[in-house]
């Protein structure tokens, strides 16, 4: 898609040369790959409840797009997994568990350009407090679940 690249350091004058990638379709693909997508699934409520508890418990400098990436991986790496709704709780506990492993070592690539690490810009003292509260929520689940029901 064509996009042009955001930020202040490509001169004005250069914009109109350069062009951003967006992944937008693929990952739509992605999505519906292997029923994560399907009717019954619980995929988009695990992400939304990720999403709400990064708003909730100021997760910042994380994104939906961190997210997504970690839910991303998480089908790849493990392409059995039961995403039926019945599961949602293990597939919520999983994905927290892969984002507490990227947020230890620094490290989320990005799922189409891999030598691109998403959390590079993130401080290692960030990358700690983020860790520490995700094992928080891993800790007592219900404890964090229960601010969103607020």
């Amino acid at each position: 898609m064509a996009k042009f690249p955001r930020g202040i350091t490509v001169p004005e004058h250069e914009k109109e040369f350069l062009w951003r990638y967006s992944f937008s379709g693929a990952e739509k693909k992605l999505f519906l790959k292997g029923g994560q997508g399907e009717a019954g699934s619980c995929s988009k409520q695990v992400l939304r409840i990720l999403k709400a508890l990064k708003d909730e418990l100021q997760l910042h400098p994380l994104t939906s797009y961190h997210l997504k990436t970690i839910f991303f991986y998480e089908c790849e790496q493990n392409p059995h997994h039961n995403w039926s709704f019945n599961c949602l709780g293990e597939r919520f506990m999983d994905l927290l568990q892969r984002l507490q492993d990227c947020l230890s070592i620094r490290s989320c690539p990005h799922y189409f350009i891999s030598k691109l690490n998403l959390f590079e810009t993130f401080s290692e003292q960030r990358c700690r407090e983020l860790t520490g509260k995700i094992q928080r929520i891993q800790i007592d689940p219900c404890r964090a679940l229960s601010h969103l029901m607020k």
